[in-house]
């Protein structure tokens, strides 16, 4: 058992992994919640779940372990503006009935972006809700109206609202849009002083289901009226996704093709400069020129490198580029991570083949371009891809 560890700050890291909740980590390991929970907050943790956790987040046990005075690399994570992107999303959270819609691939860092807009919201007096799907239970994704209470009965709680307010609106008698609007007008946004920032995370989980379109065109009459009710005002939503939104959707109905668009890219030299300044290594041009050739200017990688290095002196850039691309390297979980998606899709994995297989640029069919894309594994030029790093082609030229 490990007693003590101060682990309160590393849930952090779920955010850049492929585990955005507690639970999500717990299922893909397949142990209790509360054991990610115990582990996250320094509680007692049984010696091989300890080691497990570590290993899925990529970190190294023994470091943390010993963790006393030292500050985590949780904490050291400073926040890389992309201006004008922050400045965009603080103003436009500020206007009634806003809509926000925030896109890029898994690991981008589109949920510090999201924490910071949260962040700045309450700074304005604003409440705010956060939703990720990825906690929804599967089934919900096949009933409406189970769906849309579960949706409700969490936002409810984040704003410590009665539970029989939730009851009184889901009246059996009501379509189930009805029912959820009821309790947003009648009960939610009248005890909003302000205003609400409801923050919607992975809502692309919902384009497989039927009850995408349902869902997606409610989203957009709250956007709608908010034009002309003053009620609605109030509410501010932030959309979160992954890939292009590949279903039919009636362009009066969709919420993509209205509000504030924003697309995450990836960090330029000058951010990838701050970032080895914020883990204190004097670097040169040419030694950031090095990493960016193997990783580009992807947050996630070039941030695991880094925090590696700064805590690892007797170990150099080149010898961390030489195993990178191999299961000794810093990046295997990931790697591997990404290995087990596609091996569980053919088609998936004999389109991606052929893109770090190919010398040039590769045309694909677009819902595979989509899927590969959200997985952060291509980068789009024009209607063709590319693997997005040297790192990815290296590993998956020699796997697929």
């Amino acid at each position: 058992m490990f007693d003590g560890i101060c682990l309160q700050r590393w849930s952090v890291w779920l955010n850049w992994m492929y585990f955005p909740s507690q639970k999500a980590l717990a299922l893909e390991l397949g142990i209790a919640r509360s054991t990610v929970s115990n582990f996250l907050n320094g509680k007692p943790v049984d010696f091989l779940n300890f080691t497990e956790i570590c290993d899925k987040l990529c970190l190294d046990w023994q470091d943390i372990s010993q963790i006393k005075e030292k500050k985590t690399e949780a904490e050291r994570v400073i926040y890389i503006e992309r201006p004008p992107i922050e400045s965009i999303c603080y103003k436009t959270i500020l206007q009634p009935g806003s809509l926000i819609r925030i896109k890029a691939p898994k690991k981008m860092g589109k949920t510090f972006l999201t924490n910071r807009i949260l962040e700045q919201s309450k700074k304005h007096g604003y409440q705010t809700s956060s939703i990720n799907l990825l906690d929804a239970d599967t089934n919900l994704f096949t009933d409406f109206d189970k769906f849309l209470r579960w949706f409700c009965s969490c936002i409810g709680r984040e704003l410590n609202l009665p539970r029989e307010n939730l009851t009184e609106s889901w009246c059996e008698e009501d379509g189930s849009k009805t029912k959820c609007n009821i309790y947003f007008k009648e009960y939610l946004l009248p005890k909003i002083p302000e205003a609400l920032v409801l923050c919607i995370d992975n809502i692309d989980l919902i384009f497989p289901h039927k009850i995408a379109e349902d869902f997606l065109g409610l989203l957009r009459s709250w956007h709608e009226k908010a034009k002309r009710e003053n009620l609605w005002k109030k509410l501010r939503l932030v959309v979160v996704h992954s890939t292009e939104v590949y279903i039919p959707l009636d362009i009066n109905k969709s919420p993509f093709n209205v509000g504030k668009p924003i697309e995450l890219p990836e960090f330029n030299f000058e951010q990838v400069n701050k970032l080895t300044e914020n883990y204190q290594l004097n670097w040169q041009a040419e030694k950031v020129k090095q990493l960016t050739y193997v990783v580009g200017g992807h947050p996630f990688l070039l941030d695991r490198a880094l925090s590696y290095l700064a805590t690892r002196q007797n170990l150099t850039l080149l010898e961390l580029l030489e195993k990178a691309p191999t299961n000794e390297g810093i990046y295997r979980n990931h790697l591997q991570e990404l290995l087990s998606i596609l091996e569980t899709n053919p088609e998936l994995k004999a389109a991606f083949h052929q893109v770090v297989m190919a010398t040039e640029c590769v045309n694909l069919e677009s819902l595979l371009t989509y899927k590969l894309d959200s997985l952060g594994l291509v980068k789009l030029v024009v209607n063709d891809v590319i693997p997005r790093c040297e790192l990815y082609r290296q590993y998956f030229s020699d796997r697929l």
